[in-house]
């Protein structure tokens, strides 16, 4: 049986460890403990012989075990460790007790090594175009020359013992033995505390009052901040995204707008200090695009992948429209758009250049500068499919990109009413595109809308969990996202435990597959989001229960990237083996879905006056004043206090 890696983080310093808090020797895939993209620990596991475990308890920077040496079914050794991640390394303590009437000596060993090996090469990617030195050692310190020159270094140092010593123990005699591991990196630079993320007055009765699943959601968030310049960012997952991801800090901060707005204002703010500002083929920048990733370990820095700054979104663009416009209307000041307009308006100029004659924002599905195939949400090779299981080429419009698109259309204008500038032809543009997509896309015998469309117009004609984002950007008819809802709930769709992201009738379906059939929770959070922004509160009530549900089932109550789409009746959820645990969408995913419950049990529970008025016409799907019943606080005068324009979903 394959065991749960255990997760923890403190800053930008993350580790993988197997169950007993350890990174063993020859251990596969990423264990370790990690500064940024760099492994500084490759090994660390504590020799102590005739110890057996007996209990644990695990934070999100800290794991605490309880062992015991066992004598004719007593014990007669007791052990207590207590590990500890820190920003620039760790501390790890062990307090021994003999707990028997005569003496007993155990030999406690520490074994560490460190291989400074880029996380892509921990998961399994050959350098291609650079060679390594290997690191050097000195006692309990390890030094390392990357490739471009940057050194790093990880040094041990021992308090009460040297690292391999025999503890000689009296009855009742306790010793405390510490060992502290410490993180030096030119390319990381110092660094700082972990930061908070800033949740309002309601969103900590929340947490205090949540269930497990919503109180870890929270625990999760704040696992994985990371401090910069503009604030707390949001890294996208552990162990593989340990870092700033375009689409990933967006949607998390969405979901997140009513509960924690300064990550909406911080992600705005560190992704337009990456924005592009030229073209480059490599990494897929270009003026006014938003990134999709930014990475400092070795190998994204020389040039060996091209992530350090890497561009290979369609999506990410539009989406920081959004959530400017959206953050605004949270506060109801209009500062920070004023602040950032010349970004916000270069990604929605982006967004336009990059439409073809059709109206619709495309990407070649092709390879491109060494980096993603598709660069939709679903970025996997496989994921555009057709009803025959052929992947599509030549240039994609991926369905809710389109909705993206519109969304940020309209999230344009009104930004430019609140700065003084003028709208032009964007709303014009917005109602534009949302016909074209519902005609364009829209497959009758599918009763939804196709994944994508190629190059020639042709429909990829399967179901799948793209269309609920529809429903999320606003840029359906009532009527159509009732159609849309029912069809979504279906059972080839619809595995009870959330959308499988294709469905079971298409060639290409794998339960256990990345974007063919399983359930990513961020994923089906957004249709849920969706919902609830329409007024569909039976099918929302079952979409919350069943996000409830599978974090309830899963180890640590903790909703990681996705599971398998195996039907709910027949199988509990099982992993996707390099799955990220924790996530961060699928944590905030659950904070928002939560925060909505409440709001449709107060708008469903018997009332002696009027139900509160309806949610303005096209209101954006991150605001408080998006969901008909929930609560709504007043803001400051600006031009976001009163109803936007646009068409008006089912309330």
């Amino acid at each position: 049986m394959t065991a749960r890696p255990l997760p923890l983080k403190c800053n930008r310093c993350f580790a993988s460890l197997g169950p007993d808090a350890a990174a063993p020797a020859g251990a596969p895939g990423v264990a370790g403990v990690y500064l940024d993209d760099t492994r500084h620990l490759s090994r660390w596991e504590w020799g102590l012989p005739g110890f057996a475990p007996i209990a644990g308890s695990d934070g999100t920077a800290t794991a605490e075990r309880h062992l015991g040496r066992f004598r004719d079914h007593a014990q007669e050794l007791r052990a207590r460790r207590s590990l500890t991640l820190r920003p620039d390394g760790l501390d790890d303590v062990l307090e021994l007790v003999n707990e028997d009437a005569r003496p007993h000596e155990v030999r406690v060993r520490l074994h560490a090594d460190a291989d400074f090996r880029d996380v892509f090469e921990a998961r399994g990617r050959d350098r291609r175009s650079i060679d390594r030195t290997p690191p050097r050692r000195d006692g309990w310190r390890w030094d390392y020359t990357a490739e471009d020159g940057l050194r790093s270094s990880t040094e041990v140092a021992f308090e009460g013992w040297t690292g391999d010593d025999a503890i000689r123990l009296a009855p009742g005699e306790r010793r405390v033995l510490r060992v502290a591991a410490r993180f030096a990196s030119e390319a990381s630079g110092t660094q700082a505390t972990a930061p908070s993320a800033g949740w309002t007055p309601e969103a900590l009765a929340a947490r205090e009052s949540g269930g497990g699943p919503l109180r870890r959601a929270f625990d999760d968030v704040e696992m994985l901040l990371l401090a910069s310049p503009e604030g707390p960012q949001i890294a996208a997952g552990i162990p593989n995204f340990v870092t700033l991801f375009g689409r990933d800090a967006l949607l998390t901060a969405s979901f997140l707008l009513p509960s924690a707005p300064d990550l909406a204002a911080a992600a705005l703010r560190g992704l337009a200090r990456h924005q592009g500002t030229r073209q480059d083929p490599v990494t897929r920048e270009a003026p006014g695009k938003i990134p999709h990733e930014v990475r400092t370990g070795e190998l994204s820095r020389t040039g060996d992948i091209p992530f350090r700054r890497y561009y290979g979104t369609s999506d990410a663009s539009a989406l920081y429209v959004i959530l400017m416009r959206d953050h605004a209307r949270q506060s109801g000041d209009a500062a920070l758009a004023h602040e950032l307009k010349d970004h916000w308006r270069a990604a929605l100029e982006w967004c336009r250049a990059e439409r073809t004659p059709d109206g619709f924002l495309r990407y070649p599905a092709a390879e491109q500068g060494r980096g993603l195939l598709n660069n939709s949400w679903k970025d996997s090779d496989d994921s555009m499919s057709d009803a025959e299981g052929t992947l599509a080429e030549g240039r994609l419009a991926v369905v809710e990109i389109q909705g993206y698109l519109a969304a940020a259309l309209d999230a344009g204008a009104d930004l430019e009413e609140a700065v003084g500038g003028e709208p032009g032809a964007l709303r014009q543009e917005a109602a534009d595109l949302r016909e074209a997509i519902d005609a364009r896309f829209w497959n009758t015998r599918l009763g939804l809308h196709a994944l994508a469309l190629t190059e020639e117009g042709r429909q990829l004609d399967v179901a799948s969990s793209n269309p609920g984002h529809l429903l999320w950007a606003g840029v359906l008819t009532p009527e159509r996202a009732a159609e849309v809802a029912g069809r979504m709930m279906r059972p080839d769709l619809w595995s009870g435990w959330g959308l499988r992201t294709l469905s079971t009738q298409a060639p290409r379906y794998r339960p256990l597959s990345y974007h063919n059939g399983s359930v990513w929770p961020h994923d089906t959070g957004l249709f849920a989001v969706g919902l609830a922004r329409y007024g569909l509160w039976d099918a929302f009530g079952r979409v919350a229960e069943a996000l409830r549900d599978l974090a309830a089932h899963l180890p640590g109550r903790r909703l990681p990237e996705l599971v398998g789409g195996y039907p709910r009746e027949a199988l509990p959820p099982l992993p996707y083996l390099e799955t990220c645990s924790p996530q961060a969408w699928s944590a905030a995913a659950l904070v928002a879905v939560e925060r909505l419950s409440e709001g449709m049990a107060e708008r469903l529970a018997p009332r002696s006056t009027p139900p509160a008025s309806p949610a303005p016409p096209h209101s954006a799907p991150g605001a408080a004043r998006t969901w008909p019943g929930a609560a709504t606080r007043p803001t400051a005068a600006s031009a976001f206090a009163g109803s936007p324009s646009g068409r008006s979903p089912a309330t």
